[in-house]
């Protein structure tokens, strides 16, 4: 089984190197540029379709996989339909810069797809004590939904600089594919496995100085992946519950960057869609730090949630 792992991340790894510099012109005969504006760091344009090299790098590396193991997972057909939704809307977002609530909207279709085609969360740990509670159609619905935009979110609002979406993603899906494999759930360790692959693949065409950006087509897919395979995983039995649990331990660093931007937007009495130089990246470049220490920085936090998952699940 760890072969299927090892030829997930090869063929996604592989893939990621080849295609990349493929996005990049594509980036550039459609206009998908990313231009300099007093928000962002960057000085100069750049390709910002680095995202669809990472989606078909993670196709490839995880359907072999797939093949390798003959298994195809129950549900896989509503991923996949939520990922090319995900993808069209990073897409028109990055060459046509929609509006917040355009996005969003995006977002919550490509989350109903999948939680149409029955991967949903139908149980949760009993936060009171011992044993799980059992949601009803709805609560189950929503919880799925608000799961998979937040994490979608997430990823999204930490692509601020070179190399950082891409490398805490490396770090996160590797982390998960091991832990998955722990609990037998080869094609869910397979998949994120793929992800870890093509982050590998894109990183040495993303980190400072970055020949393209992942743009929110790619950003925004990472996120909906880690989401979606995460509940894939949940969803085999009550003990692999667990595998949303280590999703959320291992992207703690996004996840608390975004809790933190929604509360302090709200506070500030400004709409939580506004864009803000406030999140931990931007502080750390005010601090003094340049591009590649503030990243490695991240990198590390990165790591400490990772090993924190990884203990918290083996004492459980």
């Amino acid at each position: 089984m760890l072969m299927a792992l090892a030829l997930a991340f090869l063929i996604a790894t592989t893939v990621s190197i080849i295609v990349t510099p493929l996005s990049i012109q594509w980036a550039q005969r459609l206009g998908i540029i990313a231009r300099p504006s007093p928000r962002k760091i960057h000085r100069e344009p750049v390709p910002s379709w680095g995202g669809i090299a990472l989606t078909i790098a993670f196709l490839f590396g995880t359907f072999s996989s797939w093949l390798f193991l003959k298994t195809f997972p129950d549900h896989a057909l509503g991923v996949l339909l939520g990922l090319l939704v995900v993808v069209l809307v990073g897409t028109l977002d990055d060459r046509f810069s929609l509006s917040p609530k355009a996005k969003l909207l995006g977002q919550i279709a490509a989350a109903v797809l999948p939680t149409a085609f029955g991967l949903r969360v139908s149980l949760v740990n009993n936060p009171f004590g011992d044993g799980y509670i059992y949601l009803v159609s709805w609560q189950s619905w929503l919880l799925t939904i608000l799961w998979i935009v937040a994490l979608v979110n997430a990823v999204n609002l930490i692509d601020g600089l070179d190399g950082l979406a891409a490398g805490v993603s490396f770090f996160a899906a590797l982390t998960l594919s091991f832990l998955a494999a722990s609990q037998k759930l080869f094609p869910i360790a397979a998949a994120f496995a793929a992800i870890a692959g093509a982050c590998m693949g894109f990183l040495p065409y993303n980190f400072h100085p970055a020949r393209v950006f992942m743009g929110d087509t790619g950003a925004m897919a990472l996120g909906y992946l880690f989401a979606t395979l995460s509940i894939l995983g949940a969803v085999k039995s009550i003990t692999a519950l667990s595998v949303l649990f280590m999703t959320g331990m291992a992207l703690a660093y996004p996840l608390l960057d975004t809790a933190f931007a929604v509360i302090r937007r709200w506070l500030k009495g400004r709409s939580i869609f506004t864009a803000d130089r406030e999140h931990l990246h931007h502080r750390l470049l005010d601090s003094g730090f340049d591009q590649r220490q503030a990243v490695l920085m991240l990198y590390a936090l990165t790591l400490i949630f990772c090993l924190l998952a990884i203990l918290l699940v083996r004492a459980t």
